[in-house]
């Protein structure tokens, strides 16, 4: 934001009519300048530029097109720049990045995107159509964790997603022979021609003109509705095919190890000084020869083009003591708190020099809806009647109230609260009713506490203490039904870890972290905002977050997943989500736990924060660039 913009203490919508089909845009820009909890603040910040920021978690890399965690968005968010992106506070309307404008065909198979001319990385190397081809095929070559995200519906050139094995080998090699080879600052006319072929996912129109063209990936012949949130996520952001190839290249399946740790980027900050170790962190510092510089001018109310403000100091603070420490003595400007859990934040309220907010329920089930999985292909957990008696045997209220400090809600899955879709019968959360669970499992090879003797090792996330104190809930009310838990705490990379499969075993049902674990906590985090992001990963049986934790596999369910995936009528979309919401609900798959409430956190000297569900920044935005402090 504009520091001229300072004194606006008030929300200002800034409408935009945006030519070349794109619509109307809204830009929500929110601004504070002062007046915290109560009282006046008196202290001032150590520091105002940098401007400085906790984060307990680390990111799992730094390459766009590999990163799969929330701390590793932050990060490349700030560096690397998409076609488009979440316009201000909105979930559903979008602005043009690196995209002038674009167009859209009747039948919603092909996307035209106009780029914007003067781009360039922050070494001065051009950004243009055929660059942005490379970095498409490449997101899909790599095979990362975010790959669905783009071969849902698109794939390799002149191939679709079930073309034959031996096909799909042959222009794996060839496809990254030709990106580790070409000038795509300057290809020739027979490199050009390789890109403009029509039978293709991502066909380069001129220089200045690429063409999205659906139909290609695991959805088959489908008009996508949420393409624009797909391809806002990081994994579609542009790559210097340069800076690939100097160091390492394209190998497919492989992460880059030189790209996980440095970048290059077309946005308005350079990472630097990045030490991924608890206690160390990394330097945002504004680009000197930023291209949006001049954009941002003649588009003041879009957000993702804008100029850097101030340098950004993140710190991977180690423990919650010394975040809240920070934050208490102007030490830190904001703080993560996207996985140690909101109760922390009570130690916060009441201080005249911090915004506490709680923010609407779609911020919070879209940084992580979590639930409790029982790994179906395992006895005891393979008899409905158990899974029916744990998921009444939880006391739910005491939890949200005790662990998380109030700061939650139950929920009903697959979809989270405030998606499309989500829970369209209204059916109600699980009940915590003791009396019925324990005559659930006397209906089951448990009764009379026949497994009482089973010790079940349960995973639970680490650090903070509200999933501790939850954990530590939970444990009790099983034990009341027969069934006895060992929690075993984790961080949230090993957590991820576990979702893993090397040489087709999954690693939860290893010894690895501790396990066999086969029930504990899981979570999913959006891609983007949407119902079958949701329900292609806790619903769908080879979901990352379903295959190797809860186990559920349901021909029926699978089939609802891709169709209502590829599904446009809200009708048919109501009846879908409708039947998938049942079908987990009535088979117990899971104890779906709580939505925690995602809470911002920041000093009232932090001003220009614009605000967004799918931001991964803090405090819960997607990009530092506006942000200032005094």
């Amino acid at each position: 934001m504009n520091p001229k913009w300072r004194n606006v203490v008030v929300l200002v919508i800034v409408v935009v009519i945006v030519v070349a089909g794109v619509g109307v845009y809204v830009a929500h820009t929110q601004n504070s300048n002062g007046g915290g909890s109560s009282g006046t603040c008196s202290q001032p910040l150590a520091s105002t530029n940098p401007i400085k920021v906790d984060q307990p978690e680390l990111p799992d890399y730094l390459d766009p097109q590999q990163t799969f965690t929330t701390p590793g968005w932050a990060a490349v968010q700030q560096v690397y720049q998409g076609l488009v992106n979440y316009n201000g506070s909105s979930s559903t309307n979008f602005s043009g990045v690196l995209a002038k404008n674009w167009t859209t065909s009747s039948d919603g198979l092909h996307w035209n995107f106009t780029l914007r001319s003067g781009v360039t990385f922050s070494n001065g190397d051009p950004y243009n159509a055929y660059v942005q081809w490379f970095s498409f095929y490449r997101s899909l070559l790599l095979n990362a964790g975010p790959q669905f995200i783009l071969s849902q519906n698109f794939w390799y050139p002149g191939l679709n997603y079930y073309s034959n094995s031996t096909a799909i080998a042959n222009e794996e090699t060839n496809l990254s022979a030709f990106l580790n080879t070409t000038n795509f600052f300057a290809p020739t006319p027979a490199e050009i021609q390789v890109m403009t072929a029509s039978n293709q996912s991502f066909q380069v129109l001129n220089a200045s003109t690429i063409e999205l063209n659906l139909g290609f990936g695991y959805l088959g012949q489908v008009a996508y509705s949420y393409l624009l949130p797909s391809i806002s996520a990081p994994n579609s952001y542009a790559i210097d095919p340069a800076f690939v190839q100097q160091n390492g290249g394209v190998v497919p399946g492989v992460p880059n190890a030189y790209l996980d740790s440095n970048t290059l980027g077309t946005g308005p900050y350079t990472l630097t000084n990045y030490n991924p170790i608890g206690g160390g962190g990394y330097t945002l510092v504004p680009s000197p020869h930023y291209w949006g510089t001049t954009a941002a001018r003649a588009q003041p109310w879009n957000n993702a083009i804008q100029p850097a403000n101030s340098t950004i100091q993140i710190v991977f603070s180690q423990t919650d003591a010394s975040t809240i420490s920070d934050l208490l003595n102007g030490q830190a400007a904001s703080a993560s708190f996207a996985y140690t859990g909101p109760s922390t934040i009570n130690q916060l309220t009441g201080d005249p020099c911090l915004v506490v907010q709680p923010l609407s329920t779609i911020y919070g089930a879209t940084s992580g809806s979590w639930w409790v999985f029982m790994n179906q292909s395992v006895f005891p957990f393979s008899n409905l009647s158990v899974r029916e008696a744990i998921v009444h045997s939880i006391n739910y209220p005491q939890i949200i109230q005790d662990a998380f400090g109030g700061y939650g809600s139950q929920w009903v899955g697959p979809v989270p609260p405030s998606y499309p879709f989500y829970n369209p019968q209204s059916l109600p959360p699980y009940a915590y009713n003791l009396t019925l669970a324990q005559q659930e499992i006397q209906n089951s090879p448990c009764a009379n506490n026949a497994c009482a003797g089973l010790i079940f090792n349960y995973e639970y996330q680490t650090p903070g203490a509200d999933w501790a104190d939850a954990t530590s809930i939970l444990q009790s009310d099983l034990a009341q039904i027969g069934i006895t838990i060992k929690p075993i705490g984790m961080s949230v990379s090993q957590l991820l870890s576990e979702q893993t499969v090397t040489n087709g075993v999954c690693t939860s049902s290893t010894t690895q972290n501790g396990g066999p674990f086969y029930i504990g906590q899981e979570f999913y985090t959006s891609d983007y905002i949407s119902p079958d992001d949701w329900t292609q990963n806790d619903a769908i049986s080879y979901g990352s977050a379903n295959m190797c934790m809860s186990g559920y596999a349901n021909a029926t369910m699978d089939n609802l997943v891709m169709t209502a995936a590829g599904t446009s009528n809200p009708t048919l979309l109501n009846q879908y989500y409708t039947e998938m919401t049942n079908l987990m609900y009535y088979n117990y798959t899971n104890a779906w736990l709580v939505v925690p409430t995602a809470v911002a956190v920041y000093n009232v000297h932090l001003h220009g924060i614009i605000e967004n569900p799918m931001a991964s920044a803090e405090p819960f935005a997607f990009f530092f660039n506006t942000q200032w402090a005094r």
